[in-house]
Formats: structure tokens, C-alpha cells, sequence
């Protein structure tokens, strides 16, 4: 271990865990808070060259601006160059596997899952663009998945804050992953948070594939072929990948910017408005369970696509919609071979297909002609009480033409494959020639002998009972929509809905719904707004309440330190976010947990020459707070007055 660590007084080194081209990672202890941290120390040879340390200073200040859940957080940081020492950054300590061992390790390349993981990795990226900090180097060895079950994005070591005036490059060098990196980083063209989708688009491709889009025998025919844009179509190498999905990773590898998806806020709505067929509730919830248990999610997971798939073909083909029905067919039977519906579902596509053709190639006048002479042909067998028409569509009492429940219907043929329903109707009916006299003798229902007009039959009340079978009356169904801590307001499909506060203290609002999905948005000024879509079942009894139970996640509270000394380092609750005139432009983000909308923070100050100040401050989630910091408030050498506990 490198005898210069020795400096590290604060920190206690314990073992070295990675290694990369700009510095080596340890783990560590902090010896203040006694908590474990990584320490990442700069290569001493690197260390020496102020462009080098002025890298590093970047990293630790790009990461210091960001405070997101998927994030790594940043605690401490020295460049080095005021004691000519030793350049490290101290960053919280994840213990688990990087996503690309992961997913090797339990085989759990499957497209909903790479869809999932990827929107909470473009909130995380999208957390940092607003921030103007684009990473430059994503790719699956750059981010952890945490033994309590949270994807966690790390390295920013070649980071670019945009506008920044000072250009950190490496001349005649690449910076970055070749199988991950964007076309204009390679053509030294002008990055921008677009390249960062592309390299997530690579992420995408290979979690929903289990194969890279861009391979080769050598780091050069990797780099050609990015360049080129050339890369195998994801669905011809993983047929279960939905065309959906395919047409999003496509997007998202666009040798042009301009094609691609505009912002990571655009590609992670797209890739939600994807998995809302499943129905599932929220990406991080779903992502915690498959971490703990990668092998019995998949097995759950699996056959609800399956049904949900079948679900959504059969809904698109009775409105008509063909293409995504048989896109949705395609997939399912690419999942489960020979599978029974989804053969037959697609063999009625193909007749569909079939008779549009005829219909298309015989043209459209001769297909109006036929269409009037069959009308009139139908009418007159029906006025002159000749043909069996009227017998299959109005049958007797006798029921002689009713078909049983159990009977295949007249519209399938003997080898189950169906026809239209005119050409069955016709086809079943016998002869008029061919009628029993008996049937000529009887005196028809309604009519006399002598009486020309029309037959006038009364309708049979089992076929009254068999339609109403068929469409159900479906009645409103009482929702409730449960949301803690609380809400302002409720809206469903754009409307106000009631609250009810007498029982509930204020956190449900209540409605009656028909069946069918609804889009719900709850708002709250100290909360993050809150849309989901609510699918009320066809099936559930009136009496029954349909109810959905939501968190809202409070907003994140924002400090700037108005402080005498501009450039001393700020640290909130032990973690450092950079210089006071930093929070300035930047203002600190603080999340908030818990129930408590204004919780308390620990605040200090450090400042080579004045000392240090301590102090303790409440934040309001959605508010922003400033704190002044004169200069009689630093002391040197001692803590703080009102300051209590261990503290860094």
C-alpha cells in the first residue's frame, strides 16, 4: 500500500478494492464518524500534473452538485495542492456487485427488466443533466447495485460540467468506454446530454439482449463501427424483445443526436408508457424485489407479460388496431412456441389479411355490386318468406335453429378455422326448394294464408338471454385513491374529485369510475406531483371499493450559504458540496425523508485561515433557505458553540 496514504489522518485505509487508469479505490474508515467509506487517491504520477489535479477538483465538485438516490454521494475531497500531498475523494461505500456482474451472475437479460432498470438510471442521469453535468462514461461497470436493493450510479471521473469555461481533455487520448461511447465523442464533436442517452442505449440494448451493439475482433473495429452506425437490429437477436422496445433502443443509438430521444426526461416517460400494460406501480419498488430475488421475479414476471400480452392483442384486434395486435402476437409466440390462442388469434389475422387482398384485387366497384346484389337478395327472401335467412337470424320457438351452448358456432368451420360471418349464414342455409312441406302447410305465427305482408316473428327469450349475456351492463365502480402523508388535490381524466376528511383526516379522495384505465394526478406544494394510471376491473362487484394506495415523495429542500468567505468548503451533515459561492449558483439540494416536511441539518464551514463553524438549521421540503455565515462565527480550534455529537 502507498506509504504516502499515511497522510490520510482522518481516514484509516483498510484495503484496496479497484483499480482504474486515473486513480486506485480503497476502503476506508472514517475515524470522526466512524462510519466506512471508498477513498479514491489519484495515481501519484497523475497527481504531479495541475491539469490532472484540476480533473479531480471536477469530478469532486460535478458530484458534490448532485443529490439523488441513484447517485453515489460525495463526502470529502482534497486535490492535493496546498500541502503538495496526497489528491483523494471520500465517497460513501457500496457494498455489492456492479450492475454487469449482476446480471451475468443470475442471467437476467429480459426486456421488461432492462426497461425497468433503465428508467431509474435516466432519472439519475436526468437529476445530473439539469445540474449541467454530463457523465461521458456510462456503462454497466460504472454502476452498483446495493445489498439493500438500490441501483446506484458512480464515476464521474471524466465528467464535463457544461459551460464551464476550463476544458478538461486529454490530447490524442479518448476518455471513456469504447463499447459505450457516443459517435461524437470519438469525432471530437460537441457532447452534449444526448451523448450520455446513447451510451445508455447500449446499456438498454445489452440488458434486453445479453449482447452489445457494437462488437469487433479490436478496440479499432468497435470505434469504425459505432462511428458507422452499424449494430444488428435487437430483435434479431433476441426474437422475446417486443417491437416497442425495439423502436426505443433504436432511437436511442441514433448515429445523429438530433434523432435521438431530446432529453433522458423523454426517454424514461417513453420507457414508462411501455410498462404500463403490466400495470406495475413504480420502477424502484419493482427493481428492490428483483435485486433480492432475481430468480423467482423472473418467474413471476414472465408469465404476467405473457397474459398481458394476450390481454392487449385481443383488445387491439376488436378496435381494429392490426399491426401492434400482431406485433403483440409475434412476441408472445417467440416466448412460448405453438402457443394455442395466439396461433389462432393470428391464423383470423392472416384470413383478415387475406380477404382484403381479394377484396382489393377484384376492386372496389365489383365489391359494391356485390354488396347490393347480396342486400337484395336477402331482402327479397325475407319479404316473400322463401329463403332460410330469416329462420337463422330470427329463429322460432321451436328453437329448431338455435344453437347450443356447447355446439362449435356457425360462423367455424369442421377444422376450426372461422369465415365471415355473411358467407357462414349464407352457406348454412339450405335450398328454398329443398324446405319440408310440412313447414309449407303449417300456418305461420302472425300471418294468415292469404295475408302478403311480410312474416312478423316474435323473438325467441333464449336469444334475448344469450345476447344480454354478451354485453353485460358494467356500472360505475366506486374508487378510492389512499395518499400519504397527504394531498392538496385529486384529479381523474383532467376532473377535481371529492375528498372525504371526516374518517380519514384528509388523505382520500373518492369517486365512481367506469371500467377502463384512468389517468390520475395528485398534487402537493410540498411534494412531488404524483400521476399514475388507475385500471378499474370489469369484474368487480358494485358493491365492491376499488382502492390504490400511494406515497407521495416529499420535494427536496435547497440551502445557499451566504458566507464572508466565498471559498470555504460547505459539508451538510458530514458530506461536502463544495465551495459557499458554489451554492450560489448551485443552491445544496437536500432530499427529504421520512414524514417530517422540515427536518433539521447539520451545517459547516471550513475555511483554511478563519477556522470552522458549526451549526444546526431547518429546511422546508419545496422551499429554498439561505444562510448567512459572518466572519465572528468561525472559530479556530475548537468546535462550534451548539454543535453536539461527533461530527466531521
Amino acid at each position: 500500500m502507498d506509504s504516502n496514504l499515511e497522510h490520510l489522518e482522518r481516514y484509516r485505509v483498510i484495503e484496496e478494492v479497484g483499480r482504474g487508469g486515473m486513480a486506485v479505490v480503497y476502503r476506508g474508515r472514517d475515524r470522526t464518524l466512524d462510519r466506512q467509506v471508498a477513498i479514491k487517491v489519484l495515481h501519484p504520477h497523475l497527481a504531479s500534473t495541475p491539469e490532472a489535479r484540476a480533473r479531480f477538483r471536477q469530478e469532486a465538485r460535478a458530484v458534490a452538485k448532485l443529490h439523488h438516490r441513484n447517485i453515489i454521494e460525495i463526502f470529502d475531497f482534497d486535490d492535493g495542492s496546498e500541502k503538495d500531498g496526497v489528491s483523494y475523494i471520500v465517497t460513501e461505500f457500496i457494498e455489492g456487485s456492479t450492475l454487469k456482474q449482476f446480471m451475468e451472475d443470475n442471467k437476467s437479460f429480459f426486456p421488461e427488466i432492462a426497461a425497468l432498470i433503465a428508467v431509474e438510471i435516466c432519472d439519475a442521469i436526468s437529476h445530473a443533466h439539469q445540474a449541467g453535468v454530463i457523465h461521458r462514461d456510462l456503462k454497466p461497470e460504472n454502476m452498483m447495485i446495493t445489498k439493500e436493493g438500490s441501483l446506484k450510479l458512480m464515476d464521474f471521473g471524466i465528467a464535463k460540467v457544461i459551460d464551464q469555461h476550463e476544458q478538461m481533455t486529454v490530447t490524442g487520448s479518448i476518455l471513456g468506454s469504447p463499447a459505450h461511447m457516443a459517435p461524437e465523442m470519438l469525432e471530437g464533436r460537441e457532447l452534449d446530454a444526448r451523448s450520455d442517452l446513447f451510451s445508455l442505449g447500449t446499456i438498454l440494448y445489452w440488458m434486453a439482449t445479453g449482447s452489445l451493439p457494437f462488437t469487433g475482433t479490436n478496440p479499432h473495429q468497435v470505434l469504425r463501427r459505432i462511428i458507422e452506425g452499424k449494430f444488428p437490429d435487437p430483435q434479431m437477436v433476441n426474437p422475446e424483445l417486443g417491437s416497442d422496445l425495439g423502436r426505443i433502443i433504436k432511437r436511442a443509438l441514433a448515429n445523429d443526436p438530433e434523432a435521438r430521444f431530446s432529453s433522458a426526461v423523454e426517454l424514461r416517460q417513453t420507457l414508462l408508457s411501455q410498462l404500463e400494460y403490466l400495470h406495475l406501480d413504480s420502477a424502484d419498488h419493482e427493481l428492490e424485489e428483483f435485486f433480492e430475488h432475481p430468480e423467482s421475479y423472473l418467474e413471476k414476471l414472465r408469465p404476467m407479460v405473457q397474459i398481458r400480452l394476450l390481454e392487449r392483442a385481443k383488445g387491439l384486434i376488436a378496435s381494429k388496431d392490426f399491426r401492434p395486435a400482431l406485433e403483440d402476437l409475434d412476441r408472445l409466440l417467440a416466448m412460448v412456441p405453438g402457443h394455442p390462442e395466439a396461433l389462432s388469434l393470428l391464423k383470423g389475422l392472416e384470413r383478415r389479411k387475406r380477404l382484403v387482398k381479394i377484396a382489393a384485387w377484384s376492386g372496389g366497384a365489383a365489391a359494391a355490386l356485390g354488396i347490393i346484389f347480396f342486400g337484395a337478395w336477402v331482402v327479397f327472401h325475407e319479404t316473400q318468406g322463401h329463403g332460410m335467412v330469416n329462420k337463422v337470424l330470427h329463429p322460432t320457438k321451436t328453437g329448431r335453429n338455435f344453437p347450443d351452448a356447447g355446439a362449435p358456432s356457425a360462423s367455424q368451420t369442421g377444422d376450426g378455422s372461422s369465415t365471415s360471418s355473411s358467407t357462414s349464414v349464407v352457406s348454412s342455409a339450405p335450398d328454398a326448394g329443398t324446405r319440408n312441406k310440412s313447414d309449407e302447410n303449417r300456418p305461420q305465427e302472425g300471418k294468415s294464408p292469404m295475408d302478403p305482408s311480410p312474416i312478423v316473428r316474435k323473438t325467441d327469450p333464449r336469444l334475448a338471454m344469450h345476447h344480454q349475456a354478451k354485453t353485460p351492463k358494467v356500472l360505475p365502480q366506486p374508487v378510492q385513491i389512499i395518499v400519504q402523508p397527504y394531498f392538496q388535490s385529486v384529479s381523474i381524466d383532467g376532473r377535481q374529485v371529492a375528498v372525504l376528511d371526516d374518517k380519514n383526516n384528509g388523505l382520500v379522495a373518492e369517486a365512481r369510475l367506469e371500467p377502463g384505465p384512468h389517468k390520475v394526478v395528485v398534487n402537493n406544494d410540498t411534494c412531488q406531483t404524483l400521476e399514475f394510471t388507475a385500471l378499474v376491473p370489469k369484474e368487480t362487484r358494485p358493491d365492491q371499493v376499488v382502492k390504490y394506495r400511494k406515497r407521495l415523495k416529499f420535494k427536496p429542500a435547497t440551502l445557499v450559504v451566504d458566507c464572508s468567505y466565498p471559498d470555504a468548503l460547505v459539508f451538510v451533515d458530514g458530506k461536502f458540496k463544495g465551495t459557499a459561492s458554489d451554492t450560489k449558483a448551485n443552491p445544496i439540494v437536500i432530499p427529504i425523508e421520512g414524514r417530517n416536511p422540515r427536518p433539521e441539518v447539520k451545517l459547516r464551514l471550513r475555511h483554511p485561515k478563519a477556522g470552522e463553524m458549526r451549526t444546526r438549521l431547518r429546511v422546508t421540503a419545496g422551499r429554498s433557505t439561505v444562510r448567512s455565515v459572518k466572519k465572528d462565527e468561525f472559530v479556530r480550534g475548537e468546535r462550534a458553540s451548539g454543535e453536539e455529537g461527533t461530527g466531521p
